[in-house]
């Protein structure tokens, strides 16, 4: 099969898993945040925001390294899991006593502690993830999918259960780890069919990947801090209620990160092997996905602004209208952390790990300076400015350095005609929302942005052209195909 037909079917399955699976979450969020109240389910959000610190503890930036690693030769394959198991369980084991510990000194009361605490045995699952390199190297999401589903199926059917028995917060935080392990003993079994992990430790080799995967796991630390400090900070500075609504809408936005995943997942090994190869498909590889993950962020960022009200009031009820706010500046910061997750797996699939460590360094500081100023004065909406003000200054400079120093193309230039599109949806929406549902507009809307990409020449001929050159029919010629 060719490799043009297993990134789509992979890419496929990579969707079909993200839309499925976020749908069930989406139902999930939608029980349990109307079920708990902003109150309660401020807690529960903070229960695993504090725990998201500690989940690089088990990984360590292992996982990328795994996975580029394997791209390069699968016959090794055995032994890259076998060791990092070993590793990787350890490193759980001392990731939730670090993190009970951490809770148990601090000065929360003892139901948020206890949440906490629950909350922790989900980074012993963690240990089980290496299984996962085996189908994203072999391209065979399909097993991702079934794994997905079955733990969302299961943490769905929980809640149900739990909602109408009267559960507490404890009860849907305990289903919720439960609903990890079945993902990752499921795809621990499965991985089987492809490879016999090899369980004997090899130091050098250990010493290698932790070598490789320290920038990773710095920049990790820093990205986790940009990433959840906001809710710790509101947890610290505001209340409880402000902690729910700020959640309600940041948990609607980060589901959306599925769809630059879907791409990233796929292409990421082949990134790792092409520059490894000094395949000029690399390039082309970063430039179109550039341009899909650009435009397409900034569609839904626009759409979704407009939505806002009715998403927030139909999903969780009048009780979290001022979640609207937040939901309007934080859709912005999601359509630019589909450009960086590019980026990010740029930085790795060609060894430049330590630079995307200094930039997630600078993002963290950058972003706990943000929050001190602008919580205090505007709370959950003060949290969202500066996540979006972040993620805007790291694509910025990753877009800068990645164009001078790999691939030589000024991207700069492709925003161009996206630019335009939003700016003439935005100006039909606003002028025709008081005449017309929003709903329908926004479908209209969508049109009308693609037929202005395709006018303009943004996409055209020569980008199918290229296309059907790199991924041509037949077998590999090297560095003229993406076999």
């Amino acid at each position: 099969m060719q490799i043009a037909k297993k990134v789509a079917r992979n890419s496929a399955f990579l969707l079909i898993n993200g839309i499925s699976s976020k749908i069930i979450s989406f139902f999930i969020l939608l029980y349990i945040a109307r079920y708990l109240g902003p109150a309660d389910f401020g807690k529960y959000s903070f229960a695993f925001a504090f725990i998201y610190f500690f989940s690089f503890i088990p990984d360590l930036g292992i996982h990328k390294i795994l996975v580029r690693e394997a791209a390069k030769d699968q016959k090794i394959m055995d032994k890259l899991i076998g060791n990092a198991t070993v590793v990787k369980s350890v490193l759980a084991v001392l990731a939730f006593a670090f993190s009970c510990l951490i809770i148990s000194l601090t000065d929360y009361p003892p139901s948020t502690k206890n949440a906490v605490y629950l909350a922790a045995f989900g980074l012993l699952a963690v240990s089980l993830s290496g299984f996962g390199i085996v189908y994203e190297v072999k391209l065979r999401m399909d097993y991702s999918l079934f794994f997905s589903v079955t733990g969302r199926l299961f943490f769905l059917i929980s809640v149900l259960y739990l909602t109408r028995h009267n559960a507490s917060l404890y009860s849907f935080i305990i289903v919720s780890v439960a609903a990890d392990f079945v993902h990752n003993i499921l795809m621990t079994g499965f991985s089987g069919r492809f490879v016999k992990p090899r369980l004997r430790i090899d130091y050098s080799l250990i010493k290698q990947i932790m070598r490789e995967a320290l920038p990773i796991a710095v920049s990790t630390v820093f990205v986790m801090i940009y990433f959840r400090i906001d809710t710790v900070m509101l947890s610290f500075l505001t209340n409880d209620t402000d902690v729910g609504l700020y959640s309600a809408a940041y948990r609607l936005t980060e589901a959306l990160t599925f769809i630059p995943s879907v791409l990233m997942v796929s292409i990421y090994p082949l990134m790792s092997k092409y520059f490894h190869e000094k395949n000029t498909a690399f390039n082309y590889i970063y430039t179109m996905s550039f341009k899909l993950l650009f435009a397409s962020g900034l569609l839904l960022a626009t759409v979704i602004t407009f939505l806002s009200e009715n998403i927030i009031v139909g999903i969780y009820g009048s009780d979290y209208y001022g979640s609207i706010a937040a939901l309007q500046v934080l859709i912005w910061a999601t359509s630019v952390m589909f450009v960086n997750q590019l980026l990010s797996s740029t930085y790795i699939a060609s060894g430049n790990q330590n630079v995307m460590a200094k930039i997630s360094a600078f993002a963290a500081l950058l972003n706990i300076g943000l929050n001190l100023a602008l919580i205090p004065l505007y709370s959950y909406t003060g949290a969202s400015i500066a996540t979006l003000i972040t993620e805007f200054l790291v694509m910025v400079y990753g877009i800068y350095w990645i164009d001078r120093k790999l691939v030589h193309e000024n991207l700069y230039k492709e925003i161009i005609s996206p630019l335009i599109g939003v700016g003439i949806i935005s100006a039909f929406m606003l002028i025709s929302r008081d005449y017309a549902n929003i709903v329908p507009l926004s479908a209209v809307s969508v049109l009308m942005f693609a037929a202005i990409l395709y006018n303009t020449g943004w996409v055209g001929q020569e980008d199918i052209a290229l296309f059907k050159k790199v991924l041509p029919k037949g077998r590999d010629k090297g560095s003229k195909s993406l076999k």
